[in-house]
């Protein structure tokens, strides 16, 4: 699917060099309809997303999104204790806001599951004290703030795809040596034409 009229040619996200585009909006009202360059992070950095069983959750939440929502998604990253998207959110959608909540929510008490599963009491004790007693919460999983941004660019778009798909490989992390060989991702997809999970890729 092309959303844009033109667009740089498929060869640009196997390159090195990206340039810098000042063609997203935050804005705090929501617009249907757009496709948004969405982030938001584990309490205290923590490292979640770390195999295929928790990475598997957010799969469940990006169906359920597009099942119940029609909501596409061009392009993502699971991190250890983040996670990176681009959504087209539609106007059958809840608003954004109310879509990262749920999305917490619906996250939250299945990594509390797994967790307990594992028998990971230190990882538990953490979140549990941190909950939000007075709200009725055990535990709290997630930062209060997530980021967000409208791509209103196609250069912006191809940015922010390089660095979703450059995350894993950045010095820092050093979980793969090239996108494509970090799985939790949309960089298969694109390079390599398949992933671990269907994303709709754009085409260029």
């Amino acid at each position: 699917m092309n959303l844009f009229s033109t667009f740089p040619p498929r060869q640009s996200l196997l390159k090195g060099t990206l340039a810098v585009y000042n063609m997203a909006i935050r804005i705090k009202t929501f617009t249907p309809n757009e496709i948004y360059f969405i982030t938001f992070t584990i309490l205290g950095w923590k490292h979640i997303f770390t195999n295929d069983k928790y990475c598997d959750l957010v799969y469940k939440w990006f169906n359920c999104m597009k099942d119940k929502y029609e909501n596409k998604i061009y392009g993502y990253v699971i991190m250890p204790n983040h996670l990176h998207c681009l959504i087209k959110i539609t106007d059958k959608s809840s608003k954004l806001s109310i879509l990262i909540q749920n999305a917490k929510r619906f996250l939250a008490y299945q990594i509390v599951d797994l967790l307990s599963e594992d028998n990971n009491i230190k990882l538990l004790e953490f979140f549990k004290e941190h909950a939000e007693v007075k709200k009725g919460a055990k535990h709290k999983l997630f930062e209060d703030r997530y980021d967000s941004l409208i791509i209103q660019n196609r250069k912006f778009f191809l940015e922010k795809l390089n660095y979703i798909h450059r995350n894993p490989c950045a010095e820092k992390w050093k979980l793969s040596e090239n996108p494509e060989g970090y799985k939790y991702s949309s960089a298969p997809n694109y390079i390599l034409g398949a992933g671990i999970y269907d994303v709709d890729v754009m085409d260029f």
